[in-house]
């Protein structure tokens, strides 16, 4: 699953941001690749590959642990496919 995160200040340090999302993953998911991407007028996103078991529910709970990390204004999948 491809997710892209944008903080919820136009400041924070993005390096940080993905390290606080590392810490408490949800059993099993594990970050594949991640990247900056610029939106415009200066502000990054981050765009981050995660990989995790074929369990129901594991999507949607990756998705509700990221919106509760310090620092995450809004999430969105880009993208999810099998491996």
């Amino acid at each position: 699953m491809v997710v892209r995160i944008l903080p919820s200040d136009s400041d924070m340090d993005l390096d940080s941001l993905l390290e606080r999302v590392k810490h408490g993953l949800p059993a099993g998911v594990v970050v594949s690749d991640s990247r900056r991407e610029e939106i415009g007028f200066g502000l990054e996103a981050l765009v981050v590959g995660f990989l995790m078991p074929e369990v129901d529910g594991v999507g949607e709970s990756l998705e509700r642990y990221l919106t509760s990390v310090d620092g995450v204004g809004e999430v969105d999948v880009v993208s999810a496919t099998r491996v």
